[in-house]
């Protein structure tokens, strides 16, 4: 990563592994994670996905995160990530953005700085699953946007902040 790059580090905290169709939220009542609801077939999670604590988002709960890695991320687990980019959408609660990351000690932190250095496969399957997860859930409904650069995520994290 050249010297020029500004780099965020941030704390996520995971509630989904990758390619798992179980939504988890963290119940801050219980202090734990809870199953939210299954997803059905084809839905599967591209990456592990989770908040980044002490953030509040638009929809009122925390700051989604999704983490751009290929190395096994397990629930109820915190990992050190740089933000690289993010998802514009929003839901039937409104805005719900989702902050794209690499673990800082991934050798993707090397090769992903920001969102153009992302596969278009991977923007196309995260594009899609954020489209279309909603889709066969009663009441619920998702539309994306499209993506932002680093700086902008950057920005939206920081206006984030509690």
């Amino acid at each position: 990563m050249n010297s020029d790059h500004i780099k965020c580090r941030v704390n996520a905290y995971v509630e989904i592994e990758k390619h798992s169709n179980v939504k988890y939220e963290y119940n801050h009542v219980l202090q734990k994670l809870a199953v939210d609801r299954i997803l059905p077939y084809p839905y599967f999670y591209p990456y592990a996905y989770g908040f980044i604590p002490q953030t509040k988002a638009d929809d009122g709960d925390e700051l989604d995160v999704l983490l751009l890695t290929d190395q096994k991320c397990h629930i109820d687990t915190h990992y050190d990530v740089y933000i690289v980019g993010a998802l514009v959408m929003e839901d039937e609660k409104g805005m719900d953005e989702k902050i794209l990351a690499v673990l800082c000690d991934d050798t993707t932190a090397s090769t992903i700085c920001d969102i153009d250095d992302i596969s278009d496969d991977a923007k196309d399957n995260i594009h899609w699953f954020f489209s279309n997860y909603k889709s066969k859930t009663p009441n619920k409904w998702s539309r994306v946007h499209g993506f932002v650069n680093r700086e902008e995520a950057i920005e939206l994290y920081h206006r984030s902040k509690i």
